[in-house]
């Protein structure tokens, strides 16, 4: 169908002559958002993956060995026992805040979870609060922790059975409790090399003895020491699932009742010597890493969406324009300041042989020729602009005036020439059709010598200048 006139689709004319607007968004700027939508929600998802993976705990069961959590794998039951019996038990997450708690070592049991997150320094405070009568008990420690200590201990492999196991030791906590179920991925025995001076007078005490070799129990004592140091290859007898079988409670009570205060420390932070801690950036964690990231994301998305609205630059007219005359005489005051009276003279010179040589129809950039015109080319060459020879002999025939009063006008009174033969004949020659001048034609023996002297010799080089202007014409 076709349309009536005064009636149009959208943007078309309406029948008042007015035009339709689209009142909804373009296409375009709705595609645009739905982009932007969707790498929000992209940006937000990683973010979101991102916190989850940095931020989940690498401990594995949060729950694990805590005397705060009545879950199978928690202490709580142990710990409630032992309150019962009168011992003050104390929760910690790091060895350093117990050993920097006052109190008598002679009466306390530290059980440390996670020791090989231990530096050697604090490992070596650990074997000291031992010497001083207190009960240390470390769950799981591996080789390098048992070097630090410097004990007649060292870890074996070992296949562990599931099943009840005899103490076979004359410890007598392991004696009263009978058989129990204790195990654990780090079984002990004696080293194979001869132990330090250090631990030459420890002695170390196996128990539970695996079929595979190593025990999953030893306690380390010596002649001079007023408490002791227990490892534990493991810890699951102690938790709330596994502490009523067998004789677990009883080992477990046997172990740590000896004194009336029992700090529990889960080390969660890993302490390191000073020779193999890192820069300031191991320092910060990956959480600081992480929120640099978001950051600078964010910038990221900033800019592009501030540089989508902002679009192409758009040239901005100015306020005002200068005027012609007042460039030339902001111009004048600069050089009277200055009082370069030999620049300004040679601007109003240079600018007029350029108004003449274009009335005249010289080229505007004079060149050697042939002959005798190779010493003019260089005089042009070196002030530039049009070719002197053929300037002043076109100007000479158009005003009827001397060739070398015209010289000395346009070209300063530096230039010394000769008596010159006659200039052509032709003022309007096509360029480099000149004759070559004899040797009489101005040639430039060095540089333009300082003029005028004072402001009266300029003003009236001015007006000459003005006067030679008007006469060959075109004002």
């Amino acid at each position: 169908m076709g349309g009536t006139p005064g009636t149009g689709g959208p943007g078309g004319p309406g029948p008042t002559g007015s035009t339709f607007q689209r009142s909804g968004p373009r296409p375009a700027t709705r595609r645009r958002v739905t982009i932007a939508l969707a790498v929000l929600g992209v940006v937000v998802v990683v973010y979101s993956l991102l916190a989850v993976v940095i931020g989940a705990p690498s401990n594995g069961n949060k729950d694990s060995l805590d005397t705060r959590s009545p879950a199978p794998a928690g202490t709580m039951a142990l710990a409630e026992i032992l309150r019962h019996r009168g011992v003050d038990v104390t929760a910690r997450d790091d060895v350093l805040a117990a050993l920097g708690t006052p109190g008598d070592a002679a009466d306390l049991t530290m059980v440390v979870i996670r020791p090989g997150r231990l530096d050697s320094y604090t490992l070596g405070n650990l074997r000291q609060v031992a010497e001083d009568g207190a009960d240390v008990v470390l769950v799981g420690a591996d080789g390098d922790v048992l070097s630090a200590l410097d004990v007649p201990v060292d870890t074996v492999g070992a296949v562990t059975l599931p099943g009840a196991k005899t103490p076979a030791c004359d410890l007598a906590e392991a004696r009263t409790a009978g058989r129990t179920t204790i195990s654990g991925s780090a079984h002990y025995d004696r080293p194979v090399e001869a132990p330090g001076p250090a631990a030459a007078n420890l002695t170390a005490t196996f128990c539970y003895a695996s079929s595979g070799g190593g025990a999953p129990l030893a306690v380390v004592t010596a002649p001079n020491w007023a408490g002791r140091l227990v490892l534990l290859g493991g810890a699951g007898f102690l938790t709330n699932a596994d502490l009523d079988r067998e004789g677990n409670a009883a080992l477990a009570l046997g172990l740590l009742a000896r004194h009336s205060h029992l700090d529990w420390v889960i080390q969660e932070q890993v302490l390191t010597d000073p020779a193999d801690r890192g820069g300031i950036g191991d320092l910060l964690g990956p959480a600081f890493w992480l929120t640099c990231l978001q950051i600078l994301v964010a910038l990221v998305l900033l800019a592009l969406w501030r540089g989508r609205r902002l679009g192409p630059p758009v040239p901005e007219p100015l306020p005002v324009v200068v005027r012609a005359s007042e460039t030339t005489e902001g111009r004048g005051r600069l050089y009277a300041a200055a009082r370069a009276r030999g620049l300004a003279a040679e601007a109003l010179r240079a600018g007029l042989r350029a108004r003449l040589a274009d009335r005249l129809g010289l080229p505007p950039h004079g060149a050697a020729g042939a002959g005798g015109t190779v010493r003019a080319g260089a005089v042009a060459k070196e002030i530039g602009g049009p070719d002197p020879a053929a300037l002043v002999a076109s100007v000479a025939e158009r005003t009827g005036r001397p060739p070398m009063k015209i010289w000395a006008l346009l070209y300063g009174s530096g230039w010394s020439p000769a008596p010159q033969a006659a200039p052509p004949a032709a003022v309007m020659r096509a360029p480099g059709a000149w004759p070559a001048p004899s040797a009489g034609w101005p040639v430039a023996p060095g540089p333009q010598q300082p003029e005028p002297l004072d402001d009266a010799a300029l003003l009236r080089l001015a007006k000459a200048l003005d006067k030679l202007d008007r006469q060959v014409g075109g004002r």
